[in-house]
């Protein structure tokens, strides 16, 4: 039945709460043994990087589609947010099931990074919707798979870099140097998973960091990256930033209108230089964006 549900996503809502919580524990199990920043050793392929779906279960099966009939030759990055503000009735309960069950068959070829959302747990996020929706779909049982999620939650990776110069997440990067050695630790959720570059327009809160240019150089050195991956901020979804070395891209339908419908695909066999050498993809052409 699980296998058959990778093919044919739709038929995850028919899932009762034990076969959720099977699920949650299995790609729990996998993720404890990921460090807080993965290393992508491969030379040969492509990965796909996803920004924020946010609960966007219908953009989740065109790509995971996609990469079903690639799976051989391509990585899929998802960088976090995969839960509230979403666009149709409970597909962040959806989409982070299958986001699931499609890590615990593809263990080495999907990587699920951590977003703020994800890490409300640790550091409040505003809105977070993701426990009260369980409980409106399953009734009392739905706080049980609230907290097999935050297991999940929790053993998320924060960062990923692959061997050719790109290194990603959510939204920033340790801006005192510190080492991505520890999942929920506050000072690295807060720079990884919330922070915005300076020029942003949006205001997250008091505490709430942005990064200067000369930061994220500084950044890239320390870590042998030449370009740094995001998601996060729908503002500045497609661009390219200071002097080519950032990029932000966002994948969900409920934000097309003001960022798109974004890919990221990085060729592993290529040395990047900066984000030029990085390929987007709009999918918005692709997808019903009026739902």
């Amino acid at each position: 039945m699980l296998s058959e549900v990778l093919y044919n996503p739709d038929l995850i809502r028919d899932f009762e709460p034990d076969d959720i919580i099977q699920i949650l524990k299995g790609c729990s199990e996998i993720l404890a043994k990921e460090p807080a920043l993965v290393k992508l050793s491969s030379q040969n392929g492509e990965s796909v990087f996803v920004g924020d779906t946010h609960g966007d279960f219908s953009t989740t099966q065109y790509i995971t589609g996609r990469f079903l009939q690639n799976s051989d030759k391509q990585y899929l990055i998802f960088l976090g947010d995969y839960i509230d503000r979403e666009p149709e009735p409970a597909g962040s309960v959806w989409n982070i099931v299958y986001l699931c069950l499609l890590k615990m068959n593809f263990p080495d070829r999907v990587f699920l990074l951590k977003g703020n959302h994800e890490a409300d747990y640790a550091v409040r996020c505003f809105p977070y919707e993701f426990s009260d929706e369980l409980v409106e779909i399953f009734g009392s049982i739905g706080v049980k798979l609230h907290d097999h999620a935050l297991n999940v939650f929790r053993q998320m990776p924060l960062m990923l870099q692959t061997a050719n110069g790109v290194i990603a997440s959510h939204s920033g990067f340790p801006m005192r140097g510190q080492a991505v050695d520890d999942k929920s630790r506050e000072d690295l959720i807060i720079e990884i998973l919330w922070a915005d570059p300076e020029i942003s327009p949006i205001f997250r809160g008091f505490g709430i960091p942005k990064f200067t240019e000369e930061q994220l150089i500084d950044f890239l050195k320390l870590t042998g990256a030449s370009c740094f991956l995001r998601a996060h901020d729908y503002n500045l979804a497609g661009r390219a930033i200071y002097s080519n070395r950032c990029i932000t891209v966002f994948t969900c339908r409920r934000y097309a209108s003001r960022a798109g419908i974004i890919v990221a695909k990085v060729d592993l066999s290529k040395k990047i230089k900066d984000a030029t050498d990085i390929v987007l993809e709009d999918l918005t052409f692709y997808l019903d964006t009026s739902k």
